[in-house]
């Protein structure tokens, strides 16, 4: 048994290490768990319904007991509670168990059941907290060394610029490289809605009690969530970013977004990994504020490009076959109306009509008139009705009859 518990605590350092982890970091905060220990930190909310001797009910005991084939256990310090050590944290099981709501998805990470959800903020060994303040440019004073609340004390009083990440382990690769970095479980774990009881939003969001510590006036407070390539992933992520910046800034703090490139490098200690902490150095110092954040995701695209050229004319394009949702991003005077020209020409040789709707009335009229089609003003009047299909404003689409 001994044998397999040192292996195990090898496997669970070296994960860490994996991520850019300083060894010290690792030791302050991270402990294997086995057998029947990791019941005592995620089951321990009076929240939850247990038997008349006191025992967890059989079901809750099913669903664990994975927990018993161990895994490693993090926290961190409680700023709201004198900066002693935080009863919540969270568990990543050897062995996760599955989703029940997508049962090809497994559970990454178990945090204590029927607790809310807080935020972590890791120990810090001294020359880690001097390689922050060097950074930060924000000297420790000797009332800072002595203050019990240490490292996290001195960030708080003292207004350092802090990053929250998703995830426990970005957070201890963001110390290691010299930034005062707070984790969350999840994007959108950095507020909360109140609700009723059937989960219907009855209030306004709020930061969660630890992030709300922190958010003080003039405080710089970065984000710096992983990437995805998933649209519904993306637009999930981008709408947290907004929701908690929003709040952040509301008190009265200035908050930037450190976007990471797209690419096999998805979290913040994966791309430090990939690409050397000077890369992230340089995110860093060129991170946007919120609201210029927010208008560049205006000229963003949702979905990553089918076909992306590098050439002064669209010429012929081909599209790719099967295709029901075309979206053409090019800039001006480059042939995207000599190309439409071109499609709406093959539709009428296949006896389609074709719909064109345009965001200017006098624009739909010229391309109507380039495209040998009537404008809505027109078909009444025209021999040829909507034959080849008819044109368009969105302002004007009561006019249009799409039953035709």
């Amino acid at each position: 048994m001994r044998i397999i518990e040192s292996d195990s605590q090898a496997k669970h350092q070296q994960e860490w290490l994996n991520s850019c982890v300083d060894e010290e970091i690792i030791a302050l905060n991270v402990r294997s768990l086995y057998g029947t220990t990791p019941y005592e930190y995620l089951l321990y909310s009076p929240k939850i319904s247990r038997r008349n001797d006191g025992r967890l009910r059989d079901r809750d005991l099913k669903k664990y007991q994975h927990i018993e084939l161990g895994g490693w256990w993090c926290s961190g310090v409680d700023p709201l509670n004198d900066y002693v050590l935080m009863m919540w944290g969270c568990f990543k099981p050897d062995f996760p168990r599955r989703d029940c709501q997508k049962i090809h998805k497994f559970i990454k990470y178990e945090h204590p059941f029927r607790e809310e959800t807080r935020a972590f903020f890791l120990l810090v060994p001294n020359r880690i907290w001097v390689k922050v303040s060097n950074r930060s440019g924000i000297p420790i004073t000797e009332e800072d060394l002595q203050h019990p609340g240490g490292f996290w004390h001195w960030v708080w009083r003292h207004n350092v610029p802090v990053t929250i990440v998703e995830g426990v382990k970005k957070a201890g690769a963001l110390l290691t490289a010299g930034y005062a970095a707070i984790a969350i479980p999840g994007v959108n774990a950095g507020y909360r809605t109140p609700t009723d009881e059937y989960g219907t939003a009855v209030g306004k969001p709020s930061l969660i009690p630890d992030l709300k510590h922190f958010a003080t006036e003039g405080r710089q407070v970065n984000i710096c969530f992983d990437n995805d390539t998933k649209p519904e992933t993306v637009q999930r992520v981008r709408t947290a970013i907004s929701r908690m910046g929003r709040l952040v800034v509301n008190e009265g703090c200035s908050l930037r977004v450190i976007d990471l490139p797209l690419g096999a490098s998805k979290g913040v200690d994966d791309f430090i990994v990939a690409h050397g902490q000077p890369a992230f150095d340089a995110l860093y110092n060129t991170a946007v504020a919120l609201e210029l954040w927010e208008i560049k995701l205006f000229t963003l695209l949702t979905y990553p490009p089918a076909i992306a050229l590098n050439q002064r004319f669209l010429d012929h394009l081909l599209v790719p076959e099967g295709e029901k949702l075309i979206i053409l991003k090019a800039p001006k005077g480059t042939g995207k109306t000599q190309w439409l020209s071109t499609e709406v020409a093959k539709a009428h040789d296949l006896g389609r009509r074709v719909l064109i709707i345009t965001h200017r009335i006098q624009l739909g009229e010229a391309l109507c008139d380039r495209f040998g089609v009537n404008y809505v003003t027109e078909v009444r009047t025209s021999g040829t009705g909507t034959l080849l299909g008819y044109g368009v404003c969105v302002d004007s689409l009561h006019q249009a009859d799409f039953s035709r």
